[in-house]
């Protein structure tokens, strides 16, 4: 009498261990588990001019702030609604970064450390309206933010902080000293 067909033998291995396939190298022996590497994660946006970190508002407000890293290569879409990149506490990996604009008909405001540049020759107003209120050339060690793109007929407003920029700094602050089970310093 014939005998059933035999089940394959699967390897198994436990959830977060290596993953494992058969070895091909033995076609006679049982089948050794080899270790395969794990896939490469893809570069992330913002590395290269080819692939920008792009920030786009669409038809709401988008906000950076606090702790964030900024890549050499961004690129901001205002759409119709409004874009704010505060730069005092992010994190640079370059001291020049390429900022590409299109800004529609939106409003974007960048607030920079005092003593970084932004430099504005490459950008086109359009209709809309810009105010670059920095630096031209930065503080020595400080980053360049170089300005490129058009703005349709949204604003760009480029500038220092302010009292509120300062009094929600102090606030993001308490409230990340509370998150911690610290007690509040700042007032």
């Amino acid at each position: 009498m014939a005998q059933p067909p035999q089940e394959p033998e699967w390897p198994t291995y436990q959830a977060g261990a290596q993953s494992f396939v058969p070895d091909a190298a033995d076609p006679g022996g049982p089948a050794a588990l080899v270790p395969v590497p794990a896939p490469a994660l893809p570069p992330r946006p913002g590395y290269s001019p080819q692939d920008p970190l792009v920030l786009a508002a669409g038809g709401s407000t988008l906000r950076k702030d606090g702790v964030w890293t900024v890549p050499p290569y961004l690129r901001i879409h205002g759409d119709i609604g409004s874009v704010r990149l505060d730069f005092r506490r992010a994190r640079l990996d370059s001291a020049v970064i390429q900022l590409d604009v299109s800004g529609g008909a939106g409003t974007i405001v960048l607030v920079l450390p005092v003593g970084w540049a932004a430099q504005s020759d490459r950008l086109r107003p359009g209709i809309g309206s810009r105010r670059i209120r920095v630096l031209e050339e930065p503080e020595s060690g400080q980053p360049v933010l170089v300005l490129s793109g058009s703005l349709g007929i949204g604003t760009m407003i480029v500038r220092y902080p302010n009292r509120g920029d300062e009094r929600r700094l102090r606030r993001q602050l308490r409230r990340e000293q509370r998150l911690r089970g610290e007690t509040p310093q700042l007032r």
